[in-house]
Order: C-alpha cells, then sequence, then structure tokens
C-alpha cells in the first residue's frame, strides 16, 4: 500500500512576491504500488522545468514522495517508519548537503534519520536551466505516527535557507492496520533494502 505525494517547492524573483520571497505548490497524487525510480523522478522534474520555465532560473526545487509497509509485519520489521524518498535541486552546489530534515511539532523538534543518498546531478538542458547542474536523492526514515501528528516537515540547507517547509501533516491517508509507534528495538536491515528496492527501485551501496 503506497500513497504517493509530490511536493513542488520552489523560489521565483518576480516583483510582486513578499518577504519571504517564495511560492509554494503542491500537487498529490495516488500511486498503486509501483517503484519511484530516479528515472521516473527525471521525467516528472523535466516536466516540471517545462511548467515553470517562465520563473527561471529556479533557485531551489523540492519533490517528496514516502512510502510504508503494505501490513503488520512489514510495519514492525521498519519498527513504525517509513521511507522519505526526497529529490533535491539546488542551483548554488555550496547549499549541499542538506544539513537537516526535521519536523516542528507542538511538543518539540523531531529530526528525522538519514538512510542514505546519490548524487543525481543533471544533465537535461531543460532541467538546467530551470533549475541547475545540481541534484541530490535523500532518504530519510519517516516515523508513521509523526503523519499524523500536527507539525510542519522542514528542510535546512547547508548555507543560505533555513526553515524550507516541505509540507504539513497530518496528512489523510491511513494504513489498514494497527500501527503503534514503535514495533520493536531495530530496523530489520535486510527487510529494509528489500523495501528500497521494492518502492523506490534503489539499493544499499548502489
Amino acid at each position: 500500500m503506497k500513497k504517493l505525494f509530490l511536493y513542488l517547492i520552489f523560489l521565483v524573483a518576480i516583483s510582486d512576491v513578499k518577504s519571504q520571497g517564495y511560492i509554494h505548490v503542491y500537487d498529490t497524487v495516488d500511486s498503486a504500488g509501483s517503484a519511484i525510480s530516479t528515472k521516473i523522478m527525471t521525467s516528472r522534474i523535466k516536466e516540471s522545468a517545462k511548467l515553470y520555465l517562465q520563473y527561471a532560473p529556479v533557485p531551489r526545487f523540492t519533490q517528496l514522495d514516502y512510502a510504508f509497509g503494505t501490513d503488520a509485519s512489514e510495519h514492525k520489521k521498519l519498527n513504525g517508519n517509513g521511507v522519505l524518498y526526497l529529490p533535491s535541486l539546488n542551483s548554488d552546489a555550496s547549499e549541499y548537503p542538506i544539513k537537516r530534515v526535521y519536523a516542528k511539532t507542538p511538543d518539540g523538534i523531531v529530526e528525522l534519520k538519514r538512510i542514505g543518498e546519490i548524487n543525481v546531478g543533471n544533465t537535461d538542458p531543460e532541467i538546467i536551466k530551470v533549475f541547475g547542474k545540481n541534484r541530490i536523492d535523500y532518504y530519510y526514515f519517516l516515523p508513521y505516527q509523526l503523519t499524523k501528528t500536527k507539525c510542519e516537515l522542514l528542510i535546512d540547507w547547508n548555507i543560505n535557507r533555513k526553515e524550507f517547509v516541505l509540507t504539513k501533516f497530518p496528512d489523510a491517508s491511513y494504513l489498514g492496520f494497527d500501527t503503534p509507534t514503535r514495533t520493536g528495538d531495530s530496523i530489520d536491515l535486510k527487510f529494509l533494502a528489500d523495501f528500497l528496492k521494492r518502492e523506490f527501485n534503489v539499493e544499499p551501496g548502489k
């Protein structure tokens, strides 16, 4: 079971934008179990580049996808977590690595634990014209219960942009089984590797 959420977030230089200087746009799309690979995301980013060509250059751009286990057994193996897939583009290479991804909740800050990243880069001239040549795709653990908590999911870029809003929770999706906050003492790393391959078509160390 998987819900795909795409959040298109970008900064544009137009005169009527107010003090924060950015436009925040998001789309939501349902997905029925297909792997969201780097190649598929690249295709979607290219379509976004065409859509936002009039705002080029766009300093920062992200898309967001997350997935959870299909049943209680998988949920337990991931210790109550899903995986957040965060493709990020930035025209300024010094903004990498992203310092942190975290949630601001009424009870405080929840830091997301990074699984890994892939330095994808951009070679397509249409994408480079709008978003620049730098792209790194990040993967984080995302606690399921966090998606049911009133909070904001934020990025701190390396230098110039802090508290960059990705999205707000709670979301409208629910898993069809019991979802305790913690289901064990550790992540099943073998299953995590299988899960990353199935949901995002990536493998640890690849």
